[in-house]
């Protein structure tokens, strides 16, 4: 695994929150590394936006305000309601079973570490018959920023429940076809998460 993996899975995972300072010297002395492969990790992690590069020292994990995060959420909305109505609309045959198979995979993963995968794999089986790969590339960068912010509260295993409760009331509506009730269902999700990290960003 790279030195960039490694610092994306801490900062995915929590460990690095929002508005940490990575420094190019401790970094290096951490994983036992020159300053080369430092820098280039940090260039991978801004292409993807998970930090911000400081000149000469080091790069910064992204921390967006209330303002931007709302805006996030605002389109990933857009963004996956859209995909997910096309998806609902294109499904073949074996859509039933590969959505049924990535809901119960993201069960068993739910509130457990590396949840994430589960839960975007999860998402991705939804949206792939809408056939959109640069839209879903843009609700997956979409979602990593939201990701960035939310990992770091130990209080998100609470919400467990009713993440998988919405989960199940799109897949019912999705593979029945009802690409309405399902793209609802979506955006009462997609709403509650943003309540859910808004309210820990007020309450800090």
């Amino acid at each position: 695994m790279s030195l960039a993996d490694l610092l994306r899975q801490e900062i995915l995972a929590g460990r690095l929150p929002p508005g940490t300072v990575l420094s190019q010297t401790e970094t290096a002395e951490r994983y036992g590394v020159s300053r080369i492969p430092v820098r280039d990790a940090f260039q991978q992690l801004a292409q993807d936006r998970l930090v911000t590069v400081i000149p000469g020292k080091g790069a910064q994990v992204i921390r967006l305000s209330v303002p931007e995060l709302t805006e996030v959420y605002d389109l990933r909305i857009l963004l996956e309601g859209d995909l997910l109505r096309r998806a609902v609309q294109a499904a073949g045959p074996d859509y039933a079973a590969e959505v049924g198979y990535a809901l119960r995979k993201s069960d068993l993963e739910a509130g457990r570490p590396g949840w994430a995968d589960g839960d975007w794999f999860f998402h991705k089986t939804l949206y792939a018959p809408a056939n959109r790969p640069r839209q879903l590339a843009m609700a997956e960068e979409l979602r990593r920023l939201c990701l960035v912010h939310i990992a770091c509260y130990d209080t998100l295993t609470q919400a467990t429940p009713d993440w998988l409760a919405h989960h199940a009331a799109i897949v019912q509506a999705a593979v029945n076809g009802q690409a309405e009730a399902a793209v609802a269902a979506l955006e009462q999700h997609l709403e509650a998460a943003r309540r859910f990290l808004l309210g820990r960003r007020e309450g800090q």
